[in-house]
């Protein structure tokens, strides 16, 4: 039997065999490394374009809201410092500059000894998770519990159009936050939906809703029925793209109104009254307010995506006057990676009858998601900015995302991380809208690798392709930095997340490593690294400064320039023109913003001291103002902290708060097998009008008797009282006499 064997031995059983595989160590891929160079791929000669609407790129429809270009002179001004520096370098400077040869000047050349390995701790976790009490609901939700598990979207009884439009976008089949709330929100019901970041609630509650739309009558006048209201510009932007690809094979129309895009042709678009509008409040209210033929009395459908976020304090007042335009007969639906249950949040947008899906907890990060903290001692704070470049030239070179706390910091960072050849972009609140736009496109793109950005990309961006987010300080609350390093590891891919953390930040990271499912790494850079990126900062320093100034003076020219623009237009034709309008007086404008006011406010010298508010927190004396201020590492990152200590501060005087007294039913006196009617008591004026019977003509006689006996007891009394007056006066006038 074994001669006729065809299979020839190879390996004894005893004998060793040499291990010629690589090595497949996990930590390796979060080692520094060199920066790979780009491949220009050249163009496939076997592709052929098609005549299919949908290969449209959604931001070409976009083009027709942003009428101005946007301006960026800051990259020309670090590409001509950078040019100086390899003109004029010395052996002494450690940022000199030398002329490579064979290599692309996007790439970062890095040092043999700047390639040192760093060190990896695994933070395990210490205690108990508490359960934390939940507070008591005034609103009862229903579990959402359906006995159907829906593995594909043809099971969910969807149109063929959205079905067609589903296939075209590549979703194969449903997250399990989309099978939950399609098949409820179809019935009509208000929802409360929470699911993790990257897990599809934005096709979660458009599909539904694109679903009730196809229905509508087609022959009457067109109506506006869905409003989808989002905290940001940028998921405004985004929510309308996803909804015009899902639409894209229907005759439904969709409406953008956000800040920062031209008025004029948005106003435009909502005459048209499109069948769904994405808004941020403020624009929103701004259209309500100046535009004639828009309304939201005909709105069936309420959607506010992000809802903790629109649902707090900043955005109370404008959400308060929004509800009341809306239909009292409409769905509403509320979603969100954090959802709050407060009663008062809830009872503001008055739900009716609520089905809760909470897919995951509202304290969860994604799965896959590798989370590490770079501890930094207290005297250390100065090494933020050396740690981050270093991250960032060694380690993450593309596809990052780098949080701030300040819009001055995320600026000042763009122009040291691009001294240092970093092809870097920002996103804040000081960018005009295209600007902003601008730069995540860029980013979406792979034109630039790093994206500076403050809170206002923290929620709801789907970015493709985000590798790392990096958190320069630490959010405020946990809330906070599930949002931010949401922006990676989406829709079951992988992702990193690195923050720096202080000594003021230990109690948040230490709720983080509780609430993590997988383990949590300390990453320590080793301390000659940060000592030499702290010193190529330290040579850039005046050009940054230089950058700076310019940029100032610039910006006081453009500021006199547009003054007398405005002025000018004024005295023109604008005479006769009204001014736009808003909610609020200006009066009760300026209060709100004093009161969300976080630092105080700059009084000038010949004006009185104004009174602070109270949300202000008392912070210690500083020293005096004569001493020459020196703006360090240091104290810029304290500058950082100490904005976040105060919203904290703000937060726990918010929590320790009064609650308002609610009505209490008095169960001992309440007869609960009694059946209320659901109808209104009579009146008794009718009651008593039509009431034709002797005793009834009685009583009313007897009614209407006594009250002219009344009325001629009083009239006495007064003419009495009168006469007794008037002799009173008389017999002083004689005594007189």
């Amino acid at each position: 039997m074994t001669s006729n064997c065809d299979l020839i031995k190879t390996i004894e059983d005893d004998q060793e065999v040499p291990d010629y595989s690589e090595n497949s160590d996990e930590e390796e891929d979060f080692q520094p490394r060199k920066q790979k160079k780009k491949e220009n791929k050249d163009f496939d000669k076997g592709f052929q374009f098609t005549s299919a609407q949908h290969n449209l790129d959604p931001w070409n429809d976009l083009n027709k809201y942003i009428k101005r270009k946007p301006n960026t002179k800051l990259d020309d001004k670090i590409k001509r410092v950078r040019k100086e520096y390899g003109q004029a370098g010395t052996e002494d400077d450690p940022i000199k500059i030398e002329p490579e040869t064979g290599q692309d000047d996007d790439v970062i050349s890095l040092s043999e000894d700047e390639l040192k390995k760093d060190i990896f701790k695994t933070k395990e976790k210490k205690g108990k998770i508490k359960n934390m009490k939940e507070k008591d609901e005034v609103i009862d939700f229903e579990e959402y519990t359906d006995s159907q598990t829906y593995t594909t979207f043809y099971q969910m009884n969807l149109s063929r159009p959205l079905l067609k439009a589903i296939t075209t976008i590549n979703f194969v089949q449903p997250t399990p936050i989309q099978a939950a709330t399609i098949p409820a929100a179809l019935m009509g019901r208000d929802i409360c939906g929470c699911a993790a970041t990257g897990t599809g609630k934005t096709a979660a509650y458009m599909l539904p809703t694109l679903e009730r739309l196809l229905y509508r009558p087609l022959d009457g006048p067109s109506i506006s029925r869905v409003l989808v209201l989002v905290p940001t510009r940028e998921l405004g932007v985004q929510v309308y793209q996803v909804a015009k690809q899902l639409a894209q094979f229907t005759t439904i129309e969709v409406g953008l109104s956000v800040g920062g895009l031209d008025v004029k042709v948005q106003e435009g678009v909502l005459r048209k009254n499109p069948d769904i509008v994405i808004a941020t409040p403020g624009r929103l209210i701004d259209h309500l307010r100046n535009a004639p033929t828009f309304s939201l009395d005909s709105i069936e459908v309420l959607i506010l995506d992000e809802a903790d976020r629109m649902l707090d304090e900043y955005f109370a007042e404008q959400m308060k006057y929004i509800v009341k335009q809306c239909s009292r007969t409409r769905q509403t639906i509320l979603f969100s990676a954090t959802m709050t249950e407060e009663v008062e949040d809830l009872a503001a947008v008055s739900l009716d009858k609520p089905i809760k899906i909470f897919v995951d907890s509202n304290q969860d990060v994604a799965f896959n998601l590798r989370q590490e903290f770079i501890r930094i001692r207290k005297e250390r704070e100065g090494d933020r900015e050396s740690i981050l470049a270093a991250l960032v030239c060694r380690t993450f070179h593309d596809h990052t995302m780098v949080f701030l706390q300040t819009k001055k910091q995320a600026h000042r960072l763009h122009i040291l991380l691009g001294l240092l050849g970093v092809k870097v972009g920002e996103l804040h609140g000081n960018l005009t809208q295209p600007q902003r736009l601008e730069n995540l496109r860029k980013f979406k793109d792979e034109e630039i690798d790093i994206l500076l950005a403050t809170d206002v990309a923290a929620r709801g961006l789907d970015i493709s392709g985000v590798k790392t987010v990096i958190n320069f300080v630490m959010p405020a609350t946990l809330q906070h930095y599930i949002h931010r390093v949401g922006r990676t590891a989406r829709a079951g891919r992988g992702g990193v997340s690195v923050s720096l953390a202080g000594e003021q930040e230990r109690t948040l990271v230490k709720k983080i490593i509780k609430q993590a499912k997988n383990p949590v790494k300390n990453r320590i850079i080793p301390p000659d690294i940060i000592e030499k990126y702290n010193k190529k900062l330290e040579s850039l320093e005046p050009d940054v400064q230089k950058i700076l100034q310019e940029e100032k003076s610039e910006k006081e020219l453009a500021k006199v320039e547009n003054e007398a623009n405005r002025i000018e237009k004024i005295l023109k034709v604008e005479d006769g023109k009204e001014q736009r309008s808003w909610f609020q007086s200006k009066k009760e404008r300026k209060k709100e913003k004093d009161n969300f006011r976080l630092t105080k406010k700059q009084v000038g010298k010949n004006k009185k001291h104004e009174k602070e508010p109270s949300n202000i927190v008392q912070e210690k004396k500083k020293k005096a103002q004569n001493e020459p201020q020196m703006d360090t590492a240091e104290d810029r990152a304290k500058k950082e902290l100490e904005k976040i200590a105060a919203y904290q501060a703000r937060l726990a005087k918010k929590s320790n708060r009064q609650k308002k007294i609610r009505t209490v039913m008095d169960q001992n006196n309440y007869d609960f097998t009694k059946k209320r009617s659901l109808k209104r008591p009579k009146s008794s004026f009718a009651a008593d009008l039509t009431d034709t019977s002797k005793k009834g003509v009685k009583r009313m006689r007897y009614e209407a008797n006594k009250k002219k006996v009344q009325k001629k007891q009083n009239t006495f009394k007064s003419q009495q009282k009168s006469k007794f007056a008037t002799k009173g006066k008389n017999q002083k006038k004689f005594k007189k006499r």
